[in-house]
């Protein structure tokens, strides 16, 4: 998609982003939002154009990345259709109000969870998708190799996020030598900072590593600097009230590594069908009616993984080898080290 029209098709979803949120804010009732999702054929799902691998608009002109694979598994679990999703582009500053205002189903992007947010908002946090962390892309030339050692230097910071306040906390110890300059959407911060207003940008770490592997002339003329300086839980992100929504969101985020846990995968999940491990046979509907209790077929986990693998298939296919190149790390499995872990299937 060319750049103006990808302009053209942002300012009118923002249009109409916008007017939702000018209405009053309405609580949203149990069961709501599945309804409409059935009535209407689609999953309204809130991206950000945070960086190839993560969320964006591929070269084919349709959204892909980690954070839409997790859409698209929505759309498998609820309509057995991967690709029953209008994507709502929103950028960083208006994605919260929107989302509580109604103009969206759930919010699958770059999203870090904080109890401010989940408390005062009108939104609920679902479940952590990636765990992530505030890194520093520098280019080469200001002649650091990390942030303790920038002398004095600009800093291009995305607006309407939790990177603003911890640049504002670190910068307090840093005497004065570095200096802030916020923008209001993600093409502006990254179009600033290779335009070279900013010796330095600050975002989460995998939006920096996909921005220095695919939007650089030369890589090499970029450093990721070592320091980590905050925790950036990314989570899923819904309306406050629709209980049933909500454990539906949570629960496939969560069936998918539960999926990778038991060995179940996009190859084989027709013949894991057969498996006489009772918990397989749970997750994919085989003898359990855990779907009809989440007013789902009981094969929606199935589904999911016919359609987009389990949750490190997902990673893989972004963030692995032939991507990205991040290691896992945090985002392991619990018995590999990292974090994920899924409840019992039972």
């Amino acid at each position: 998609m060319s750049a103006i029209a990808r302009s053209r098709s942002f300012t009118i979803i923002l249009a109409l982003v916008l007017m939702a949120a000018a209405l009053p804010a309405q609580r949203v009732s149990a069961g709501e939002v599945l309804d409409r999702i059935r009535a209407d054929g689609v999953v309204r799902c809130g991206v950000t154009a945070s960086g190839i691998g993560l969320s964006e608009i591929g070269d084919t002109g349709s959204w892909e990345g980690f954070f839409y694979d997790f859409c698209r598994a929505l759309a498998s679990a609820v309509l057995n259709e991967p690709d029953a999703i209008e994507p709502v582009e929103v950028d960083d500053v208006i994605r919260f109000k929107a989302l509580a205002d109604g103009a969206f189903d759930v919010l699958m992007a770059n999203t870090t969870w904080t109890i401010g947010r989940d408390t005062a908002m009108g939104i609920t946090f679902a479940d952590i998708l990636l765990y992530d962390g505030q890194a520093f892309l520098a280019h080469r030339s200001i002649g650091a190799e990390s942030l303790a050692a920038v002398k004095d230097g600009t800093v291009c910071v995305p607006g309407g996020t939790t990177t603003v306040k911890n640049l504002s906390e670190l910068s307090a110890g840093l005497d004065g030598r570095i200096k802030a300059i916020e923008f209001n959407s993600t093409e502006a911060l990254y179009d600033a900072f290779f335009s070279r207003r900013c010796d330095i940008i600050t975002y989460d770490m995998f939006a920096l590593a996909s921005l220095k592997q695919t939007r650089a002339n030369s890589p090499d003329d970029l450093i990721l600097f070592p320091e980590i300086i905050s925790k950036e839980p990314l989570s899923s992100v819904i309306r406050r009230g629709d209980d049933e929504w909500f454990h539906l969101v949570r629960w496939a985020s969560r069936a998918l590594i539960a999926a990778e846990e038991l060995g179940v995968t996009q190859a084989n999940v027709d013949s894991m069908r057969r498996s006489d491990l009772p918990e397989v046979r749970r997750l994919l509907g085989v003898d359990a009616r855990i779907g009809e209790d989440m007013g789902l077929t009981n094969e929606w986990a199935y589904q999911m993984i016919r359609d987009v693998g389990n949750y490190g298939e997902i990673y893989e296919r972004h963030f692995g080898a032939a991507g990205l190149n991040i290691p896992r790390g945090l985002n392991a499995l619990w018995r590999d080290g990292g974090l994920h872990y899924a409840p019992p299937i039972r």
